[in-house]
């Protein structure tokens, strides 16, 4: 028997099988979480419907949601990351229901974030022991928690897997082997493609990780690998940062716009937070906890006793922790100068998410403390029993904070999903709006509440008649329409519609659209008709189409590429021992 369980414990599958199972039951209170009641699930919970209708409604690529803002179609995936967007709705095709998806997809990503950073952990220190401790410890966190249960920020806790991913490979390429370099494209391509915030702050902390490791990163196989996860990244990503660019520039949207979309300086500076909130919460109603909790502080004090003892390579890593901790913590508090900040590092809107990024690089440092610690015990068997004894606590304190959470079976969910799925023609209300074209934002309170699903004619003459209309597919009846006529379409101004005209006495001919003075698509006239037909219908654009075909490609490259390289690698190993 004990042969087995010894047998058991070098098996490298147990850490994994004890990660899955903590992040499972970690993950139960999802089966009773009103998703709906959450800050932004009710979000998620649309976007993927809509996606669900964009599929249905033959319109692809899927950037548009038929039906939405008044039939008028919105985009929600143009702007939302791939990963967040089609993962959870094809989860949700397996599950029976959307809201069933988004949940399993958050379950998931408990899980897998604590084997990434099992896998970050073992490569710095290849401790099993240490980098199980910290796995569990960011799967638990406070914060991540209330990301999930209380925000359902599906971006931002799905962005914790794919963190550890980028600091692997660059600590690796930095400061190991340089064999697991590409792990830098896996992760950030990940994070491109699931929270455009936190990518953005993912690349800030490893440019101050690269000069913490300056004289390493200039080297010529440095930079050539560097250079190659790059082009990977923006080649695999360009399915989601392509179309969103040419959205960027074919029209102002109100997610670009700062004052719109409150992403200023000033307003970013008034949503710090106080350094004592790290430790006690405001008990604000709805308000967001950024309490850290006593067992991560315990952790984190242990290091007293623990870092004269670590090699020099560990109290680098220390240090280097420390130090980018202590930076994440500053930006989350009016001690820095967000007011001058650019507006691309104000996109975050609420400072406070960078308490995440702390959270991941204290992570390594409560590990080694709690390793080193139990590391000092000469018995083996009592070592284990305290491992054993710290995971309790530390699971009995994470039942507490799931306890403070409003959870408990409720219907409102899957009523609420059967009434957008039954009736899926959503006022503009009923959406959040930030990717609303701005001068369709605007008039939200003027032109929008008062208009019609129907044509108008903005400028000149013409008969618009027998006008139908599903989804994103029109034809109208146009008859004694006037050179120069403008038309204004039942549609927000979104590229990638196409329009025809088509008269009797000759071919069909594609008009050019523009947006209107009120945010709506817009055609002119281009010559005087007597009598023709108007077809509308989104196709995508070709600019949109060649990003999804060359992501498909890339991602071919990238697979090709990481077995050629390990292949390579082991071909040198081979020659070494011969």
């Amino acid at each position: 028997m004990k042969r087995k369980l010894e047998a058991l414990k070098n098996k490298r599958c147990v850490p994994y099988i004890i990660i899955t199972i903590i992040g499972i039951l970690v993950s139960l209170p999802l089966i009773g979480l009103q998703i709906r009641g959450t800050d932004d699930g009710w979000l998620h919970l649309i976007r993927i419907i809509g996606i669900d209708n964009a599929i249905k409604n033959e319109s692809f690529p899927f950037l548009i949601q038929p039906f939405f803002c008044n039939d008028w179609g919105y985009s929600m995936t143009a702007f939302y990351p791939s990963i967040v967007s089609y993962v959870p709705y094809f989860l949700s095709i397996f599950m029976g229901s959307f809201i069933n998806g988004i949940k399993i997809f958050a379950a998931i990503t408990v899980i897998l974030s604590g084997i990434t950073m099992y896998q970050f952990l073992m490569e710095i220190t290849e401790k099993k022991k240490l980098a199980l401790i910290g796995a569990i410890v960011y799967m638990i966190l406070p914060y991540r928690l209330e990301n999930i249960y209380n925000r359902f920020a599906i971006g931002e806790f799905t962005a914790f897997v794919f963190i550890p991913l980028v600091f692997l490979g660059l600590y690796n390429l930095l400061n190991g082997n340089g064999k697991k370099h590409y792990y830098i494209a896996i992760g950030a391509t990940g994070l491109m493609l699931s929270h455009t915030i936190s990518t953005i702050y993912t690349a800030v902390f490893c440019l101050i990780y690269i000069l913490f490791n300056l004289k390493l990163f200039f080297k010529k196989d440095v930079l050539i690998k560097c250079l190659i996860n790059v082009i990977f990244i923006l080649l695999i990503s360009a399915i989601f940062w392509v179309p969103m660019l040419e959205f960027k520039q074919s029209a102002e949207y109100a997610i670009f716009e700062p004052d719109a979309l409150k992403t200023s300086g000033k307003y970013v500076a008034n949503n710090t937070i106080e350094l004592w909130q790290l430790l006690k919460d405001k008990n604000e109603e709805n308000g967001v906890s950024f309490v850290i909790g006593i067992p991560f502080i315990t952790m984190l004090l242990l290091g007293i006793f623990v870092f004269k003892k670590l090699d020099q390579k560990l109290k680098d890593l220390y240090i280097t922790n420390i130090v980018l901790a202590v930076i994440s913590i500053i930006m989350c508090t009016k001690f820095f100068p967000w007011i001058i900040m650019p507006d691309f590092l104000c996109t975050l809107q609420y400072p406070w998410r960078l308490l995440g990024f702390a959270l991941f690089f204290l992570t390594p440092i409560c590990a080694i403390n709690v390793y080193f610690l139990i590391k000092e015990i000469k018995n083996k068997k009592t070592q284990d029993g305290i491992y054993m004894i710290v995971i309790l606590i530390l699971f009995i304190f994470t039942l507490k904070e799931l306890s403070s959470y409003q959870i408990g079976y409720q219907t409102i969910d899957s009523s609420y999903e059967e009434q957008i799925v039954q009736n899926p023609k959503i006022h503009y209300f009923s959406v959040n709006r930030d990717y609303m074209p701005l001068k369709a934002l605007k008039e939200q309170r003027g032109y929008l509440y008062t208009r019609t699903d129907e044509t108008y004619v903005i400028n000149g003459e013409a008969i618009i008649s027998n006008e139908e209309k599903y989804g994103l597919k029109m034809k109208i009846s146009l008859e004694k329409a006037k050179e120069g006529t403008k038309l204004e379409l039942p549609y927000l101004f979104y590229p990638g519609y196409t329009v025809k005209l088509v008269e009797k006495s000759s071919a069909e001919t594609i008009i050019n659209t523009s947006e209107s003075e009120n945010g709506f698509l817009q055609i002119t006239i281009p010559h005087d008709i007597e009598n023709a037909e108007i077809i509308v219908n989104y196709t995508g654009t070709t600019i949109e189409k060649t990003a999804y075909i060359g992501s498909g490609i890339s991602v071919i490259l990238f697979i090709c590429y990481i077995i050629y390289f390990r292949k390579k690698d082991k071909e040198e190993i081979n020659e070494r021992k011969d």
